[in-house]
């Protein structure tokens, strides 16, 4: 019996002070919960913290730090204590909508990972692609690069610096949005929240990307050492040779254009100022400069309706109504006419064959 009595004892004993251990913590967490203004101090020196809800109750998390803890609903029991921080008769909890990565302005950082593509980065965050590549300075055919860092905006549209002088109004005026529309995109209460310097965004249904310019030409025209042009008819009677073969017109062999719908010819170059050779024998119908863009010209007629042309010329040894012989120097390389600026000395060569410009690698090979 005795011993039966003292089990009972302690048993009471040790039921009442798990009762006084948990009234206590009721307690707290019920003052805590009754007392959300204890938390306002806070606001002033933190971005990442929110006042105590009501609905929270119970501190319980295993990734509490020095600055945070996590929440949880007071229908969850902890059977071991977990860590909690209270400062200054404050406590905090993370806001899930602000991270490291997230600027004020609204602005997200973005890592870009292997396999990554501007549609599903955009996608991924519900903005058009067209977002992600006017803020990062992208286009079309931009790549993608692991590592690199690309700007996110929140929603479709664009970004906007303010500068001295701009005004609500005439921001609205230029992007054609409302009040509510740009306030509520930069979760402002009013315009005058923003400074000279500070980095908007402008809501938009659509984003536009802004035109390539076109790029400086690359050709050049020169007129310089500009030959005389002559002409001289076909003497009377004249054929030519019966079987015209061609040999290559110079001793570069490098083809830097080739023969196409828009090209009718080949470009031969070395950037040197090369020889030029009759291809085959024939009879100097056009010597000097063609202001079509040829310039510095011979055309030579073979007969049998098979004409060639040299274009670009720098110099001319021979002129209209001379005779001339297969791999005879009729001229040397240049750039004169159009061309591809201070780097475009070579040869233009066309075979002509009854007034058709055909591919002279069809007659000809280097």
């Amino acid at each position: 019996m005795l011993g039966v009595a003292v089990l009972a004892v302690f048993g009471n004993l040790s039921l009442n002070h798990r009762t006084e251990a948990q009234s206590d913590q009721s307690v707290i967490f019920s003052f805590l919960k009754n007392h959300p203004q204890l938390n306002l101090n806070l606001l002033a020196v933190s971005d990442t913290t929110t006042v105590l809800a009501k609905s929270d109750q119970l501190i319980a998390s295993t990734q509490a730090t020095a600055s945070s803890i996590v929440l949880t609903s007071s229908t969850t029991e902890s059977k071991t204590s977990e860590p909690m921080t209270i400062l200054d008769d404050v406590i905090m909890k993370t806001n899930p909508a602000d991270t490291q990565i997230v600027y004020h302005e609204g602005l997200t950082k973005y890592t870009v990972t292997p396999g990554d593509t501007i549609s599903g980065i955009a996608s991924s965050f519900g903005i058009s692609p067209q977002t992600v590549m006017m803020e990062n300075k992208m286009d079309e055919t931009s790549i993608l690069k692991p590592g690199q860092e690309l700007t996110i905006l929140p929603m479709t549209g664009i970004t906007y610096t303010l500068k001295d002088g701009d005004t609500l109004e005439g921001i609205l005026n230029k992007y054609k949005i409302t009040e509510d529309d740009f306030l509520n995109a930069n979760n402002l209460e009013s315009f005058e929240d923003l400074n000279i310097g500070s980095v908007a965004v402008i809501p938009l249904e659509a984003v536009s990307l802004p035109n390539k310019p076109k790029p400086a030409t690359q050709f050049a025209n020169s007129s310089s050492g500009a030959v005389a042009l002559k002409q001289a008819a076909v003497p009377a009677g004249f054929v030519g040779s019966e079987l015209i073969n061609f040999i290559w017109p110079t001793p570069a062999k490098t083809i830097s254009q080739g023969y196409h719908s828009r090209h009718t010819g080949l470009d031969i170059s070395d950037s040197r100022k090369e020889p030029i050779y009759a291809s085959s024998d024939g009879f100097v119908e056009i010597s000097g400069y063609q202001a079509n863009g040829y310039g510095n010209t011979i055309v030579i007629n073979h007969g049998n309706g098979f004409k060639t042309r040299y274009a670009h010329a720098s110099e001319l040894f021979v002129q209209a109504g001379d005779f001339v012989k297969q791999g005879q120097e009729i001229a040397k390389q240049g750039r004169t006419g159009r061309v591809r600026g201070v780097t475009g000395i070579h040869l233009h060569f066309e075979i002509i064959k009854n007034g058709v410009k055909v591919n002279p690698l069809a007659y000809v090979k280097p």
